[in-house]
C-alpha cells in the first residue's frame, strides 16, 4: 500500500497529476514526449523497443507517436497490466538473464527497431556506490542489446546516472552512433541524478 508521504508527494507532483488526467500510467511519458520534440526520434510507423518499461507510461507515449501503423515492444521483469493500445506488445523478461534479443526478434519477425529506449532502473539500496554500479550494469546490458536490435541509422535513448561509469558509456556510444547527446528531461524527479543519452545515427 502507498504510504501517506507517497500520496502527499503524488498530489503535489504536476507530472503525476497530468499523467492521470491524460491516461498515462506514469510521468515517464513526458520524458519521451520532450525527447521527441527536441530530437525527432520517431515518426509514424516506426518500431520501438523499450527495456525497463513497467508500468508503461513511456510505452504509451511511444504508441501514440508511432500510431497504429507502428509497434511498441515493452519489456520488463514485472508483469504489465493489459494495455488498451493495440500496438503495444509486452514481454516479461529479465534483461540481465533472459534472451531478450532472441525474443524481440521473434516478435519482429527479424526486423530491427528504429528506436530502443532503456528506462531500466535497479531496486535502490540508498547506498550510492551500489546503486550506481547496478544502474551501470543495466545501462551497459541495454547498450549491448541495442547493438543487435537497433537498425542501421536508428537511435537509442538510454537512462544513466551522473558517474564515472557514465563517461565510459558515452565513449562506447560514440563508437557506434554518429551523434551522442546528454538529455535531462523536465519530468524527472527533482531528487534524481538521472539523465539520458540520446544516441542517433547507428553506424552499423
Amino acid at each position: 500500500m502507498p504510504t501517506r508521504r507517497w500520496i502527499d508527494e503524488a498530489k503535489r507532483d504536476p507530472y503525476r497529476r497530468r499523467a492521470r488526467e491524460e491516461g498515462y500510467r506514469s510521468r515517464a511519458a513526458y520524458k519521451l514526449e520532450e525527447a521527441q520534440r527536441r530530437f525527432g526520434l520517431l515518426k509514424r510507423g516506426d518500431i520501438v523497443v523499450e527495456l525497463g518499461a513497467w508500468p508503461g507510461g513511456m510505452a504509451q507515449a511511444a504508441s501514440r507517436i508511432v500510431g497504429p501503423e507502428g509497434l511498441v515492444v515493452a519489456v520488463d521483469v514485472r508483469e504489465f497490466k493489459p494495455f488498451e493500445e493495440e500496438n503495444i506488445i509486452t514481454l516479461q523478461l529479465d534483461i540481465l538473464e533472459d534472451d531478450v534479443i532472441g525474443e524481440v526478434l521473434r516478435i519482429l519477425d527479424g526486423r530491427r527497431a528504429d528506436l530502443l529506449i532503456s528506462d531500466a532502473s535497479p531496486s535502490f539500496t540508498g547506498i550510492r556506490e551500489i546503486d550506481i554500479a547496478r544502474q551501470y550494469e543495466l545501462a551497459l546490458r541495454s547498450y549491448e542489446i541495442a547493438r543487435s536490435l537497433v537498425r542501421r541509422d536508428g537511435s537509442l535513448m538510454l537512462k544513466a546516472f551522473d558517474s564515472e561509469e557514465a563517461i565510459e558509456l558515452a565513449e562506447k556510444l560514440r563508437r557506434d552512433y554518429a551523434v551522442v547527446k546528454r538529455f535531462v528531461p523536465r519530468a524527472k524527479k527533482k531528487t534524481s541524478s538521472e539523465f539520458y543519452f540520446i544516441a542517433m545515427g547507428k553506424l552499423r
